[in-house]
């Protein structure tokens, strides 16, 4: 057969090409040669990026977190907003609890508090409804103290938390004020010479009243603030949450000496005489009442070779070793000093020499010849990127005696000068002192307003009393965020209520046994002392001083200031608690419309009934059934006297269970109320 002729195979140049198809790929092909060339990636590159994918997300969190640049910390809330000008603060209620009182019975007993805190007119409607209310009131504020101080209980290291910052900042002043002191003084060797009672111990055997007489300022030097209204700014609580480091963590001036020792010996002519910084006169007024207060400080005793009359000279106290409420106030009182001292801020009066003249304002910033080639450098917002002006100071110079009195003895006192700041005054001319200036930090800012510590009530009582001023302010600031909750108006009496109420302290008790106090000190040899506190001895101050040989007992002083880092691990693991007060009405309440200590209404007004605590009751024995009776129908007397036994006897039953309910709530306010 013949073979088939071969086919037309077109033609040579086109032989052994592609097919069409090839050349009509797209350039976004996975199989152009192009495409692979230009998104070749490395395969080192690759395996990186894949294993870091890998890693952040198998263990992500919060290192990895955004971090706020200002401060270099991550936020806590992702989401905030200022646009209403409120907290966001909530009462902590995870029990859903609901108040004995309605809506208009917290309404009006709130337009009661804040009339008397607002210092106006009180409704007579409104005080009726608060009086008929104040049974639940009383027993509805017990229930709350001890929720809230169970809520404190189980999340101490969260309320806590942002004490952090404040800890760390106060490290670096306690660091500054250490090499202060190693500076003024000697690093000499002491010893435990000789011991004196506390002044808790210090009672006398005779009745006998002691009080503050013949107060006089003697005179100011520096610059104090003029301050017709006193309020502190959002703008500057912001600022300083975010700039805290930069503020107050600066070396802080010395008091002026304002008593020379020609007056001194002029004085010690006719009496004896104490010179008695504030400070120091709280640190012997309150010593051991709270772990972060300071322990030591100096004392000098000398005698007048003329008139053998002797002059002791108490120095400011060290610092606190110890972190906690009084440290983190003390912080944020620097803080604020140093950033109200700067130009513009706010408008001064400089006292000298008993003249007052205004200082005029300085300019906010000097403008100075620009430079277009000067290198750029990025600094971060903690840091010093310009000079911080020095807080502004003074001290004002107080003389007064110390004078007891007793039944059938002549009066017999004691010539004091305390030396103090003047916080601010209220007119130009500087005839109006304000009586003291507190910054309290509040622990709980969503519970409510705390009662103050005893040794913020004496401070202020003594601030009042030595600038024989009329009021006091307290401006109360939240610790989670630095927003101010109250702005409270302090007086002598209110704080003498409260020390009797809260700590169980009567100021011309506490008063005496500083008179006593003073009198065991006129009997010690003349010298250098330094007069220390130990938590070993509760009862005992320990007066030391220097030896020429160290020996086991003695230590050295920089050994005493340097041995430990100031930190907060004591005050987290102590049972410290500081209540809600039952009168000051904050933001938070008016926020919320709550009354403090009291869980939130009903949204319905409706109040809520109490359930009364049931009492178990032990289960009768079980006997063995005895023969049976034959029934026998009771008369109409029997069964009358039944009923009346049964009545009486679930009306003893009643009265047991109220009083058992009222006992238990009892022990366990008591158990609140000792820590």
């Amino acid at each position: 057969m013949a073979k088939d002729p071969p086919l037309y195979e077109g033609n040579a140049i086109f032989r052994n090409q592609p097919s069409y198809k090839i050349f009509n790929k797209s350039f976004e092909h996975v199989d152009d040669a192009l495409y692979t060339f230009l998104n070749e990636v490395d395969p080192e590159v690759l395996r990186l990026e894949l294993q870091e994918t890998a890693n952040v997300f198998k263990s992500f969190n919060r290192n990895t977190a955004l971090r706020d640049p200002r401060t270099d910390q991550v936020p806590g809330r992702t989401i905030c907003d200022n646009s209403s000008g409120g907290t966001g603060y909530s009462f902590p209620n995870p029990l859903d609890q609901h108040s004995e009182l309605n809506l208009k019975q917290q309404a009006a007993c709130m337009r009661v508090l804040l009339a008397w805190q607002r210092s106006e007119p009180v409704d007579e409607e409104d005080f009726v409804v608060w009086q008929a209310t104040e049974k639940k009131r009383c027993n509805e504020q017990q229930r709350v103290q001890k929720h809230i101080h169970d809520h404190e209980l189980g999340r101490k290291e969260i309320i806590y938390a942002p004490m952090r910052s404040l800890v760390a900042v106060y490290r670096k002043w306690y660091e500054l004020s250490v090499k202060k002191l190693l500076k003024r003084y000697p690093n000499e060797s002491y010893v435990t010479f000789s011991g004196l009672p506390q002044l808790s111990q210090c009672k006398s055997l005779n009745s006998q009243t002691v009080s503050m007489e013949q107060v006089e300022v003697e005179r100011i030097v520096g610059q104090v603030r003029l301050w017709p209204e006193v309020k502190l700014s959002q703008e500057a609580l912001s600022t300083l949450q975010v700039r805290l480091d930069r503020y107050a963590a600066r070396e802080t001036k010395d008091p002026a000496k304002l008593l020379s020792d020609e007056e001194k010996d002029l004085e010690l002519e006719a009496n004896n005489i104490f010179v008695l910084p504030l400070d120091s006169l709280l640190m012997l007024l309150t010593t051991g009442s709270y772990i972060d207060l300071p322990t030591e400080m100096f004392v000098s005793l000398r005698e007048c070779p003329k008139s053998n009359h002797k002059c002791m000279e108490f120095q400011s106290p060290f610092p606190a070793r110890n972190c906690g409420w009084h440290t983190n106030s003390l912080v944020l009182k620097h803080a604020y000093e140093a950033y109200i001292s700067q130009p513009g801020q706010a408008k001064w009066l400089h006292f000298e020499n008993g003249a007052v003249k205004e200082v005029p304002d300085k300019l906010i910033c000097e403008m100075s010849s620009t430079d277009f080639h000067m290198a750029y450098k990025l600094h971060k917002i903690d840091q010093h990127s310009s000079d911080i002006v020095d807080a502004s100071a003074n001290t004002a110079l107080v003389s007064w005696s110390l004078r007891c009195k007793s039944e059938g003895d002549e009066d017999k006192d004691f010539q004091i000068f305390s030396t103090l700041p003047i916080p601010a005054v209220k007119d130009s001319k500087g005839k109006k002192p304000l009586g003291c200036h507190l910054i309290k930090l509040e622990n709980k800012p969503d519970c409510g307003c705390e009662i103050m510590s005893k040794y913020e009530l004496i401070s202020a009582w003594l601030q009042l009393k030595l600038l024989q001023a009329d009021v006091g302010h307290c401006t109360r600031i939240s610790l989670r965020d630095f927003k101010p909750m109250l702005e409270e108006k302090l007086a002598l009496i209110s704080l003498e209520q409260q020390l009797h109420d809260y700590y169980n302290t009567s100021m011309p008790q506490l008063l005496s046994n500083l008179y006593e106090f003073l009198k065991l000190l006129d009997t010690v040899c003349v010298g250098e002392y330094l007069l220390r506190y130990s938590p070993k001895y509760k009862d005992k101050f320990l007066l030391c001083n220097v030896t020429k040989e160290a020996t086991a007992q003695s230590f050295k002083l920089d050994q005493l200031l340097t041995e430990t880092t100031p930190s907060d691990q004591i005050f987290l693991t102590q049972s410290s608690f500081l209540p809600i007060s039952p009168t000051l009405c904050g933001r938070l309440h008016e926020e919320l419309q709550l009354l403090p200590c009291a869980f939130p209404a009903k949204a319905n007004g409706r109040s809520v009934q109490r359930r009364k605590a049931a009492i178990s009751r032990p289960e009768p024995e079980r006997r063995a059934p005895g023969r049976r009776q034959p029934h026998k129908k009771w008369t109409a007397a029997q069964t009358e006297e039944f009923r009346r036994r049964c009545k009486s006897g679930q009306k003893i039953r009643a009265r047991a269970r109220k009083k058992a309910a009222a006992k238990n709530e009892k022990d366990e306010l008591e158990k609140i109320m000792t820590l």
